[in-house]
């Protein structure tokens, strides 16, 4: 053998040796990461492991994990969803399913790829669960669920779910046809989920009865997440999307009429978007959720654009994962059973500590925008909230906490808006209209309100213990006060103390 050759075969016997032992080193990586991610999932309340086994080999490794689900968060959200459930109190049977996995280990797993391992996952079904779901996905698998590891600890999963078409009984007692186009969503992660990114779409979902036929079209679903600390696995910061390109709801002719013989209306929503961000800046978290549509059409009328944007700003990183977890504490299965039976205040004093430690952070509530489309013009509001150099004491002293709040607001409304508001109780539009003239007329007079150009006007400011509205100070007392009586000039002191009897 010359010497090129005898190279060769020691550098394949040197492989040949060394494969098997990084695969299997692989494989341990792997179930390294998925006992952190059981420890992770035990950590909340939804969800739980209730038998797990892992079979691991050289090449390729096999688990077995059995879910179940908060049986006492069903049976209240049963209770919620159906009136007559909400009389009874029979228990929810525990809903449990079992996923396998089948694991390939790297550097070269399955043949297929290259990285620390893949995974190939799916509902373990028993002979009567397949007969039923292949009534609705035929061959199909309902769920597939695959994951690419990589070497560094993090990967990409992605969980994919077929479209299908079936019917179910309705409530009416008719037929509910539904027609569900597929799903699929993709997580990359990092190293013990650190840091995630995902996307998601669902092309649509159609259902039609007897009552309504609704279409959802265009679901996307994208988000950016990072965790805040090292030592706490359940708080992120980060972005999270949510958009739908159309909905549409069109009652049937035996529906319209409604209940008390009020005509329903279809109804049309387009470029619908949720939008969140939670930006993480130093030990503070400032969180932005915007919801709107460009079309919101009931009828034949549109009230889009359509916004309603909120933001909790300066939330202290550490009170909120304490608060956060207080919350998910009262989705534990004894904290539900105890709110069944109307003993809630174990659950609630634990969120008190945290939410009174928060707001000794100065956090900041703001609608930042509430706006839609009249027939009369654009209505618009906006309302901020932030304490001022808040401590546990004040909390207790419900005048202290007054004078330690910041407010400001602004409003700009149509009056013929305000107007179709009162005309069911006036009569008539034309009652209306002269009814609200005159109250505005009185508001106008004391200050409260401005009127320009067919819109009422007005903005607030409350510091420091004292009122302002439309940069005037204001007693509150008097808000209710018709212009003209005596109680308008107490309107104009900027008093906090009742108008004299």
């Amino acid at each position: 053998m010359n010497k090129p050759a005898k190279i060769a075969t020691a550098v394949a016997v040197a492989l040949g040796l060394a494969y098997p032992a990084t695969a299997w080193l692989l494989g341990k990586q792997v179930e390294s990461a998925l006992d952190a991610q059981y420890q992770q999932l035990s950590e909340q309340p939804y969800i739980k492991v209730v038998e797990r086994s892992f079979e691991r080999g050289v090449f390729h490794s096999t688990e077995l994990v059995t879910f179940e689900l908060n049986g006492e968060l069903l049976s209240a959200l049963a209770r919620a969803g159906e009136e007559e459930a909400a009389t009874t109190d029979a228990p929810v049977e525990p809903v449990r399913f079992t996923v396998r996995s089948e694991i390939a280990h790297g550097p070269l797993p399955g043949l297929r790829t290259i990285g620390a391992a893949t995974a190939e996952a799916g509902l373990v079904l028993d002979e009567a669960a397949k007969a039923q779901l292949a009534k609705v996905f035929g061959d199909a698998a309902p769920l597939q669920l695959k994951t690419v590891y990589g070497f560094s600890g993090g990967g990409s999963t992605t969980l994919t779910s077929p479209g299908f078409k079936t019917t179910v009984p309705a409530k009416d007692g008719g037929e509910r046809h539904v027609s569900w186009q597929g799903l699929k969503f993709t997580v990359d992660f990092t190293r013990h989920m650190q840091r995630y990114s995902m996307q998601g779409e669902a092309p649509g979902l159609e259902i039609e009865d007897g009552a309504a036929h609704v279409v959802v079209s265009g679901i996307r679903m994208s988000g950016d997440q990072s965790r805040v600390f090292e030592d706490e696995p359940l708080l992120y910061a980060g972005t999270q999307k949510i958009t739908i390109d159309e909905v549409r709801m069109t009652p049937r002719a035996a529906a319209a009429a409604g209940e008390g013989g009020e005509k329903a209306e279809p109804l049309l929503l387009k470029q619908v978007a949720y939008d969140v961000s939670s930006p993480a800046k130093g030990e503070f978290i400032d969180i932005s959720a915007k919801f709107g549509a460009e079309t919101v059409q009931v009828g034949a009328q549109d009230y889009g654009p359509a916004h309603y944007d909120l933001s909790l700003n300066h939330l202290h990183a550490r009170t909120l994962a304490k608060l956060s977890r207080a919350v998910m504490s009262m989705y534990s299965e004894e904290a539900l059973r105890q709110a069944k039976q109307g003993q809630t205040a174990f659950a609630l004093a634990a969120l008190a500590e945290p939410a009174r430690e928060l707001l000794a952070h100065d956090p900041e509530i703001s609608i930042d925008r509430i706006s839609f489309r009249s027939p009369h013009g654009d209505a618009t509001m906006a309302l901020r909230v932030r304490t001022n150099q808040l401590s546990p004491d004040d909390l207790q002293n419900p005048f202290v906490l007054i004078g330690k709040l910041d407010v400001t607001g602004n409003a700009s409304l149509p009056e013929g808006l305000i107007a179709d508001m009162q005309k069911d109780e006036a009569g008539s539009a034309e009652e209306a209209a002269r009814r609200v003239d005159l109250q505005l007329a009185g508001y106008a007079a004391q200050g409260l309100v401005q009127r320009e150009q067919g819109f009422v006007k007005s903005a607030l400011e409350f510091r420091g213990g004292e009122l302002k509205i439309n940069g005037k100070p204001v007693n509150p007392f008097a808000l209710g006060a018709a212009a003209g009586s005596d109680s308008a000039a107490h309107a104009q002191s900027g008093s906090l103390t009742a108008p004299a009897q």
